[in-house]
């Protein structure tokens, strides 16, 4: 490791995320509405206030000055606008000098809207492209931006389909869940027999998944389950937590199952090298043993996942006074459900992978065999 290499590597990625950034930060003139650079940020007052459940919080004040950077027709160059917020910023947004904002004329006052955020997002994603292509083959980054847009557009299409026309969400979603094992992996790995068993073993343990899943609660008449609380208006909300789950249970298990044929892959590969006989039965017992370590990785990352997205409405409840049996039912009902989906999806992954990678690689070789 060299200084060229540090430099290419590592410190190239941020110059260009830092040039996107500073570009970015500077096209007001590419929006209608106006835009201002906050010049100054002035407390006026701050003062300690609490709710009926004796949550104390501070409630702060500020004088804005905000020059305005798209200036058109009327419109003044320089605002004074008072901001009224939280110290908490639960219900708004305390603002600093330098910020730049995005402005709304209401009743002849103008108003902040939101903070202008592009730049930074700009800079983010260019720095993740950067460090992709850095650390990965050119080829394979491309694909891999490929697979990302692709799906991204198959996921735009599929909801346009679902408001024009209302279609069976279920068969419409598990259709897109299908397309998207499909380009990921074949951008990923491309058109090879280690895509094609990954691919297949993803569709059986998916389905195996939710067969069981549906037959539980369908025996069970969903006790327990509050599918209710998704508040979805227009459409079955039970309809939509399955499809939600199916797409991220499909993620889940295409890590798992990926890992799991890239290993008995590298295997038969260093097999036919050292001209190693392996059987079926030795196939299956090594992919089962690669299974089982990434069982309890996966299934740790996938509570993570799940503790992150519940622990700011689980803390809001908590401080407005509800048990712990309440936020069970609202709160974490749901999320805990999808999660014990998916990590029924991994450990079904895991046999249904070794044992099918394993007869077809064996088959493979035994149809090698016999032709010679």
């Amino acid at each position: 490791m060299n200084i060229k290499w540090i430099f290419k590597k590592m410190l190239l990625p941020i110059i260009f995320a830092i040039v996107a950034f500073f570009l970015v930060s500077h096209d007001q003139f590419l929006y209608e509405a106006p835009v201002g650079k906050i010049t100054v940020a002035k407390t006026v007052s701050s003062h300690e206030v609490s709710d009926d459940f004796q949550n104390k919080d501070r409630q702060v004040t500020q004088e804005l000055s905000i020059k305005v950077l798209n200036t058109k027709g009327a419109e003044p160059g320089n605002l004074n606008l008072k901001n009224t917020t939280t110290l908490s910023q639960t219900t708004g947004q305390i603002y600093r000098v330098g910020q730049q904002v995005i402005l709304k004329k209401i009743s002849g006052n103008y108003q902040i809207v939101t903070l202008k955020r592009d730049a930074l997002i700009v800079g983010l994603l260019v720095l993740f492209i950067g460090f992709v292509i850095s650390f990965e083959r050119f080829r394979a980054s491309i694909f891999l931006f490929l697979s990302l847009v692709l799906n991204l557009l198959y996921f735009v299409i599929v909801i346009a389909l679902n408001v024009e026309f209302n279609p069976p969400v279920i068969l419409l979603f598990g259709i897109l869940s299908v397309i998207f094992a499909a380009s990921s992996l074949l951008f990923v790995l491309g058109p090879t027999k280690q895509m094609l068993y990954t691919f297949i073993t993803t569709v059986l343990t998916t389905a195996l998944t939710f067969s069981i899943v549906l037959f539980v609660l369908k025996m069970t008449g969903n006790s327990g389950i509050h599918f209710e609380y998704l508040d979805y208006v227009t459409q079955n909300p039970s309809e939509f937590f399955f499809v939600g789950t199916m797409i991220s249970v499909l993620g889940a298990i295409m890590d798992g199952i990926g890992d799991i044929v890239a290993g008995l892959f590298g295997m038969a590969r260093q097999n036919k090298l050292n001209k190693i006989n392996m059987v079926r039965k030795d196939y299956i017992k090594s992919g089962i043993s690669i299974g089982q370590e990434l069982i309890g990785t996966l299934t740790n990352v996938l509570f993570m996942i799940f503790m992150a997205e519940t622990l700011p409405m689980t803390l809001l409840l908590l401080r407005n006074g509800n048990s712990w049996s309440y936020i069970a039912t609202v709160g974490l009902n749901l999320g805990l459900l999808r999660t014990i989906i998916s990590a029924i999806g991994i450990v079904l992954a895991v046999p249904i992978t070794a044992v099918f990678t394993s007869f077809a690689l064996t088959r493979s070789h035994q149809g090698k065999e016999s032709s010679l």
